[in-house]
Parts: C-alpha cells; sequence; structure tokens
C-alpha cells in the first residue's frame, strides 16, 4: 500500500532572518553570561590557587595550579597567628548583636511606619530615619570617634556594635518597609477579630510572614558587618580589639607581602560567610524583590 509522503513547507526568507536573529541574540546571550561568570569566578580561582600552593611557587607560574599543593599555609594561620583567633572570636561578638539588634528593630519599626504611612509625621519620621542613604560615610568619621573616645566606647565590641547598628538601619529600614506594604492588612484585621492586641499580631501574624526580607536583611548584614573594614579601622584601635579584617593587614607590609598565608586567611574567613549565604539563598531573591515595591 503506498502512503503519501509529507514535506514540510520551505521556510519563508522572513522566517529565516528571524530564526538566524534569535540564534545570533542567544549566542551573544551566552558568551555574556560566561564572560560575567569569568569576572565573578576570577578572584576566588586566584585565592584558591595561592592559598594551596608553597611560597618557594609563588613566583612562578602564577595562574598555574601547584604542582606540590599543601595545607601548611592555613595550618600557619590557625595554629601560629594569634590575631586570626582574636578577629575570629571579635567578628563573631561585634556580627551577630548587631545583625539581632537591626532584624527586631527595622522589623518593628517598618510595621508602624509602613501602616501609619498617611501621616504626615509618620512620613516625616520616615524620612530622618532613612536620612543616613544620603549622607557620605566620611562626614560620620570625625564626629563618631570624638564621640565614641569621650564615651570610652573605642576599641569596645559594645561601641562597634552601636556604631554599626546606627549606620546599617536606614539601608534595612527601607528594604523592610517596603516589604512590609506587600502584607495584607486583612490578615491583621482577622487577627484582632479573634481577640489579639498590637504586640500578638506583630509577632504572630506579620513578623512569620517578613521570613524573605528577614532573611535577606539577615544574609546582607551579616555580610556587610563581616566584612566591614571602614568603622573597625577607625574604633578598633588595639590587637585585643581587632576584626578579621584589620587582623589580615599583618601579611602585607612595608618589606614583605605573604600572599599565600594571606588568601589562606581569605579563605578562612570567608566560609561562615558563604555557608550562610548557600543555605538562606532561597528566600534572598524573593525579599529583595518584594522589598523594591513601591508604596
Amino acid at each position: 500500500m503506498m502512503t503519501a509522503k509529507t514535506t514540510m513547507p520551505p521556510m519563508s526568507e522572513a522566517s529565516a532572518q528571524m530564526h538566524r536573529r534569535k540564534k545570533r541574540n542567544n549566542i551573544l546571550r551566552t558568551l555574556f553570561v560566561c564572560l560575567i561568570l569569568l569576572v565573578v569566578l576570577a578572584p576566588f580561582y586566584v585565592a584558591i590557587l595561592y592559598a594551596f600552593k608553597p611560597a618557594t611557587e609563588i613566583t612562578a607560574n602564577r595562574l598555574a595550579f601547584s604542582q606540590n599543593p599543601t595545607f601548611e599555609n592555613f595550618r600557619k594561620v590557625i595554629f601560629e597567628n594569634e590575631l586570626f583567633g582574636i578577629g575570629f572570636k571579635n567578628s563573631i561578638i561585634n556580627t551577630i548583636p548587631t545583625v539581632l539588634i537591626l532584624m527586631s528593630f527595622t522589623a518593628m519599626s517598618s510595621w508602624v511606619l509602613a501602616r501609619y504611612d498617611h501621616l504626615l509625621a509618620y512620613k516625616i519620621l520616615y524620612a530622618v530615619l532613612t536620612l543616613g542613604l544620603l549622607i557620605p560615610f566620611q562626614c560620620f568619621v570625625l564626629p563618631l570617634y570624638l564621640n565614641w573616645h569621650n564615651l570610652g566606647l573605642v576599641s569596645t565590641n559594645i561601641g562597634f556594635i552601636i556604631a554599626r547598628s546606627g549606620l546599617q538601619v536606614s539601608i534595612s529600614l527601607t528594604a523592610v518597609t517596603g516589604f512590609v506594604k506587600t502584607v495584607p492588612r486583612e490578615l491583621e484585621q482577622a487577627a484582632s477579630i479573634d481577640g489579639c492586641n498590637r504586640f500578638q499580631t506583630f509577632w504572630k501574624v506579620v513578623f512569620p510572614l517578613m521570613t524573605p526580607i528577614n532573611t535577606t536583611q539577615l544574609v546582607l548584614n551579616t555580610l556587610f558587618i563581616w566584612n566591614d573594614y571602614s568603622t573597625s579601622v577607625i574604633l578598633l584601635r588595639t590587637k585585643e580589639s581587632r576584626s578579621l579584617t584589620l587582623a589580615q593587614i599583618q601579611y602585607f607590609n612595608g618589606k614583605t607581602t605573604e600572599l599565600n598565608e594571606a588568601f589562606a586567611f581569605f579563605i578562612l574567613a570567608m566560609i561562615p560567610i558563604l555557608t550562610l549565604y548557600l543555605t538562606c539563598q532561597k528566600w534572598i531573591v524573593s525579599g529583595i524583590t518584594a522589598g523594591a515595591v513601591k508604596g
């Protein structure tokens, strides 16, 4: 039995051009993504490369893998560099309370500011609290140091925590307030009908719904505070108060530069932040996009 042979109709010239254009755009997009990926991953490649190189191979084949990789650099950082332990301890002490203060303060403040944004007084208060976004950090340096010196808060953990919380509150408040405006008011009204007071309404209804933005705030604030150098170099003046960012400076001086140990130090300092980011990354994008809505 004979069957008719089906043939595809010839592609028109316009369709062919559109297909070629789409293919070219996909190639360009792929090349652009690969370029961005290369730029992002290059510093990590260099850091890992140098961290596992012995000192004798630093100047030879700078971007090639070591023929004799070693953990000696990490051992020296952990067991021979006393500033690593001091810096790690101080960074944890400084970071955790600051992040918790920012998370609790901005969550409560943002809820009030978002719910009363139709009142002039609250609009003015919100503008004042977010004014810090417009003031360069250099304007704070001298007043901050003089005031903290007079109060005896220089080279103390509590002084750094208070200062860093104040400097970080503006950007956190802006993001969280935008997110709270997306939370339906009907949920709060239903909680009120069920007998919840304002305190219970916030902590039992509103705050759990703020998990995406709170997680985003947790990761970003931890990143900013853990890696802070500007505030640390101004307020943490003694050896015992140094954070990790200040402790790493010892590898760079006028006479020598110990790149292998410096990069090993860098990787060890990065592990807690990288672990936190990978754990919470699924909430970060949703928190940022929801917090960016126009109220």
